[in-house]
């Protein structure tokens, strides 16, 4: 599959993620339901802020944004440079999905480079609950094939 043609951030970017994350059907009903306002901050070199949204209900899922945070009011939000994420997405692109390195776990675990940010220990409990989920959603930007081993365990 092609890379995603939108520009990254974008809401287009984010709306096509989300298309081929849920076009397979029995992949999202593995997953199970889950229901999340996922936040996402993507912090530009210039300091600005740009924000999206995940909204993840039952077995549906939606890409929201550009949008302010206060407006979304999400239950958490994973927040890091803009580096960090094209990082993590190019990885995925060439590797078919994330390693323990370039995954929203590893990358959020020690509060570095990505931040876990929720008003509630709920917001943070949901994100780790449903990260597998969430995890899914962004490796859907893979253009190859996922390798034997990852993503398994």
């Amino acid at each position: 599959m092609p890379p995603i043609s939108a520009p990254f951030p974008s809401g287009p970017w984010f709306q096509e993620l989300v298309s081929r994350a849920t076009a397979d059907d029995s992949a999202i009903a593995r997953l199970g339901i889950a229901e999340l306002r996922f936040g996402i901050e993507i912090v530009l070199p210039d300091g600005s802020r740009p924000f999206f949204g995940l909204v993840l209900d039952g077995y549906d899922i939606e890409a929201v944004g550009p949008l302010d945070e206060a407006t979304f009011r999400p239950e958490v939000v994973l927040s890091g440079p803009l580096v960090a994420w094209e990082e993590m997405i190019a990885w995925i692109e060439t590797n078919g999905a994330a390693d323990s390195a370039h995954s929203l776990n590893g990358l959020s675990i020690a509060g570095v480079p990505f931040e876990v940010r929720a008003e509630d220990a709920m917001g943070s409990d949901k994100f780790y609950r449903f990260m597998g989920t969430i995890q899914a959603v962004f490796d859907a930007a893979a253009t190859a094939g996922v390798p034997a081993g990852v993503g398994e365990g």
